[in-house]
């Protein structure tokens, strides 16, 4: 009456449902292995984020040096401070700085200028030191004339007071000869000229 059909059809269900379990079995293993990862990794990131809090209390001098000289330099530049924010957050050390009137590419550059000039002017103190700061001209990108002259003028100023070297290449188009202090000469602080006039002008001979 077709009982060995019926067997086959049997076993080869129990075969499938024992296939099943065990894909099922596998899957609980996985979420079980998956939620102890995510339960360690909380609290590897708990003990960082401590960790960093710890380091960034222990720094508060270094941190309140660091927001005092960038507030600085923007205010040198903008006739009103900027400010240089240093804070914890899920992921680590968030750092942002913010200049009145932000939001223009050339504002946005001298953000970057007064940053690296602050940077410089904590790594002086230090043993080992790079001893030099270097921007190329795009530092200078959409800025007011007004502000690169300003830029110039309290670089070269920072770099004396500190001791370091501030190295900067400029399009001699776009230097703001009437905006200088009378008494700041630019032309002693050159000491490479470029041009394309003739083929030995060029850097490296390479016109």
């Amino acid at each position: 009456y077709g009982a060995l059909e019926e067997y086959t059809q049997l076993q080869q269900l129990y075969l499938n449902t024992e296939a099943q379990i065990r894909d099922i079995d596998n899957r609980i293993d996985n979420l079980r292995r998956l939620e102890e990862g995510q339960s360690e990794l909380r609290l590897e990131q708990e003990l960082l984020q401590r960790r960093a809090r710890h380091d960034y209390d222990e720094r508060k001098l270094q941190r309140e040096r660091a927001i005092a000289l960038f507030n600085a330099n923007s205010e040198a530049l903008y006739d009103a401070p900027g400010r240089l924010i240093i804070d914890i957050g899920p992921n680590g050390f968030k750092f942002g700085v913010e200049i009145e009137r932000s939001g223009s590419q050339g504002i946005s550059s001298m953000k970057v200028f007064c940053y690296d000039l602050m940077l410089a002017q904590l790594w002086s103190v230090k043993d080992p030191s790079p001893g030099f700061l270097i921007h190329d001209s795009t530092i200078f990108d959409g800025v007011d004339e007004r502000q690169i002259a300003l830029a110039l003028q309290l670089a070269a100023k920072t770099s004396e007071v500190y001791y370091f070297q501030y190295i900067c290449t400029l399009n001699s188009d776009t230097i703001p000869w009437a905006e200088f202090d009378p008494d700041f000469d630019l032309n002693s602080f050159v000491r490479l000229r470029l041009t394309d006039e003739t083929n030995s002008g060029g850097l490296l001979g390479i016109r």
